[in-house]
């Protein structure tokens, strides 16, 4: 009996790798397929243009000799860390949750002068990274995260790859409340930056998520008379959310099989490292352009 348990895990682990392993990324992204957030296309345009041609053909070759990537897997990767730099432009915490991404990050960093330029051309000041040394998963801050990626962002494969896939933890409902009742003020004081460049675009992206967070008690309300109809009784707020916004805000055909399926998941300064974004206010003393690399889900 023990030998054909062993047998069975031994398949199953053989079936995980080779399906990991036989991932294909699709055609290199034309842009970086942004929400038609207002300022948002801006923000993207002016990350571009502090990118200069000349320092990411030196990351490109280096990654390209130091890493074995994938056809078009580089320029994916690319893809996203330029998204993940957008999201430091917005937000207080910027969380990396990806060691794929993260990797890329750090062949940036290797051209000390090349980044120092970009990062004061792009963000005003030097674009930190400080590791979370804990490496300890946050839900709720990776919920948010998911949460703010989707507003931003149009998502496919590639990216769900990359990160491992997105929702596993849900939002946290007081999070989704905090948009349902707090001011602008109010939630830029809490999880936005007060000092951004790109005021428009936090505006704008706080509206974006208030409706969608006005529309979960909808959704919510239609999801339990649907459960009463077939006598099941239980209420459960995060599975509730999670599909919501999944099916809001996801426009890929692997969603349900994503959904499906099962795998570990896992900040700004890493004396933010730990705390939740559902307590978001009490990271503002973090600098405005500190980011971190914290408990990668790859």
């Amino acid at each position: 009996m023990g030998w054909l348990f062993l047998f069975v895990v031994v398949i199953g682990i053989v079936f995980f790798l080779h399906k990991k392993l036989s991932f294909t990324y699709g055609l290199s992204p034309k842009s970086i397929e942004t929400k038609p957030l207002k300022g948002l296309k801006k923000l993207s345009d002016n990350l571009e243009q502090s990118l200069s041609k000349s320092y990411m053909k030196h990351v490109e070759e280096r990654v390209m000799k130091e890493k074995k990537l994938k056809e078009n897997e580089y320029n994916w990767r690319l893809l996203d860390l330029k998204r993940y730099f957008i999201l430091t432009s917005l937000l207080k915490e910027s969380p990396m949750f990806s060691n794929k991404v993260d990797d890329l990050w750090h062949e940036m960093l290797l051209f000390t002068r090349e980044y120092d330029d970009f990062s004061k051309k792009y963000a005003g000041s030097i674009l930190h990274h400080s590791p979370n040394v804990t490496k300890i998963s946050d839900p709720d801050l990776r919920g948010f995260f998911d949460w703010v990626y989707a507003e931003l962002f149009f998502i496919r494969k590639e990216n769900i790859h990359l990160y491992k896939g997105f929702f596993r933890h849900p939002v946290n409902p007081t999070i989704v409340e905090d948009f349902k009742t707090l001011s602008e003020n109010e939630l830029i004081d809490k999880y936005f930056k007060s000092d951004s460049h790109y005021f428009s675009t936090i505006l704008s992206l706080i509206s974006s998520m208030k409706k969608t967070a006005n529309s979960v008690k909808d959704y919510e309300k239609r999801l339990v008379q649907e459960k009463m109809r077939k006598s099941k009784i239980q209420k459960n707020f995060n599975a509730m959310l999670v599909p919501f916004l999944s099916v809001s805000y996801f426009h890929y055909d692997e969603f349900s099989s994503y959904m499906k399926a099962s795998a570990a998941s896992s900040s700004s300064c890493t004396s933010c490292g730990s705390v939740s974004s559902s307590s978001c206010s009490s990271v503002s003393s973090c600098s405005s352009s500190c980011s971190s690399c914290g408990g990668g889900s790859d």
